[in-house]
């Protein structure tokens, strides 16, 4: 704990794998939460930050929160909170800005570079490619 924040899910997975029973994980988990030492919303407002900020769309950002086991309701305002009122739109433009480096792209190999680049980052694919201005035919999952 002292190298990074856990949520009760991360904790009580390192606890079972050094372990302890169940029901002392629980106790622990418990005590930490009222020590103030894990608030899952504090660690899913932290990552949510990292994790836009590396690019990432909020869609994206707020499953990979999920998987770390912050709630649905949490992740989504945390998700919310760090994107500053920025819509999808606009966190995809400061993306795509950063990907190309501030210029046009030089032709369809970038287009396409710079496509699969920010579908991986979990934006949607018809945005990206209208954004970038490559027909798209295909659905956005």
């Amino acid at each position: 704990m002292a190298r990074r924040a856990y949520t009760a899910l991360e904790m009580d997975k390192a606890l079972e794998k050094a372990g302890v029973p169940q029901g002392e994980r629980a106790e622990a988990v418990a005590r930490l939460r009222e020590l103030g030492y894990m608030d899952d919303l504090e660690v899913a407002r932290a990552r949510a930050r990292t994790l836009l900020g590396r690019g990432a769309a909020p869609r994206l950002a707020e499953r990979r929160l999920g998987e770390q086991g912050v709630g649905t309701a949490q992740a989504r305002a945390a998700v919310g909170e760090a994107a500053q009122g920025s819509s999808e739109a606009e966190l995809l433009e400061r993306e795509l800005h950063k990907v190309l480096r501030g210029r046009a792209p030089a032709g369809d190999k970038e287009r396409r570079r710079a496509f699969r680049a920010l579908v991986a980052k979990g934006h949607r694919p018809a945005q990206v490619a209208r954004a970038l201005g490559i027909s798209w035919d295909g659905d956005d999952d």
